[in-house]
């Protein structure tokens, strides 16, 4: 054996290792293939639907209030270190306020979130219903 094809070895026996277990590295769909549509559960209660739509209408808006503030903060009449805390301060109850007007609490925003951290069907429904008010 030469020292060439003892340096091909192990790509060699990985290539045929990977091939004989299935993976496809790096496989890429055919140009033109639309991405794989994200499944919507149908056996969500309508209880924990309108939930998600409620919770999907909240992060909208705050979103929004976050979108917002981040656009003033940059603003170059707001860099003083003051005046940043006073847009923040105002910031923060203006996010209580939306979740306030929006029913929900800051403890029942987190326990959402780390739900639909957990849940993938509920994720898939929370994104669907982002995407949908976003248009």
């Amino acid at each position: 054996m030469t020292a060439s094809s003892r340096s091909l070895l192990p790509v060699v026996l990985l290539g045929a290792a990977l091939s004989l277990t299935g993976a496809n590295l790096g496989a890429q769909p055919p140009a033109g293939t639309p991405p794989p549509a994200k499944a919507v559960p149908a056996a969500v209660p309508d209880s924990t639907r309108q939930t998600i739509e409620s919770f999907a209408r909240l992060q909208h808006a705050l979103n929004g209030l976050r979108d917002r503030e981040q656009a003033e903060l940059a603003e170059p009449r707001n860099k003083k270190v003051e005046t940043q805390a006073e847009l923040r301060t105002r910031h923060r109850a203006l996010r209580a306020d939306t979740l306030k007007a929006h029913g929900f609490t800051p403890a029942q925003v987190s326990a959402m979130t780390l739900r639909l951290s957990g849940d993938d069907a509920l994720r898939a429904l929370f994104d669907a219903t982002m995407e949908r008010l976003a248009k």
